[in-house]
């Protein structure tokens, strides 16, 4: 019971986030129309990645493909889209950590802690046994 209501708490996880990745690279791409709103919810962003915006746009599009096809794995519980959420976890857990490098301690500490975490789920005995490996 814990392993499948964690199992569709990241499916969940995965759609919010391709959400976001869309919304932040529309917004990136074409500044000034309603996915602007997506700065509200953390708008010391806008000013950071604004300058970037013409290769972060596509990058984040392009992101959200993979976190797509994870969320789609995971409410089918396939093997793949467990190799996929540990390799997108691991790569979340390594930017956490220039977080820290780069001087914002708490949140990196933070955001390294939770990936650690995840990254024990999925790699949990338990939870491999529950995605099928085609």
């Amino acid at each position: 019971m814990i392993v499948r209501t964690g199992i569709v708490l990241l499916a969940i996880f995965f759609d919010l986030a391709s959400l976001i990745l869309f919304a932040t690279g529309i917004a990136l791409l074409w500044p000034g129309t309603a996915f602007d709103a997506i700065w509200l919810l953390a708008p010391e962003r806008a000013w950071t990645l604004m300058p970037y915006r013409l290769w972060l746009g596509p990058f984040f599009l392009a992101l959200m493909v993979p976190v797509a096809c994870a969320s789609y794995g995971f409410f089918r519980q396939r093997g793949w889209a467990r190799t996929l959420a540990i390799a997108i976890f691991a790569a979340n857990g390594l930017g956490d950590a220039m977080q820290i490098i780069a001087g914002h301690t708490l949140t990196g500490l933070l955001g390294v802690c939770i990936a650690g975490l995840v990254l024990l789920f999925l790699t949990d005995r338990t939870v491999r046994a529950a995605f099928v490996t085609v």
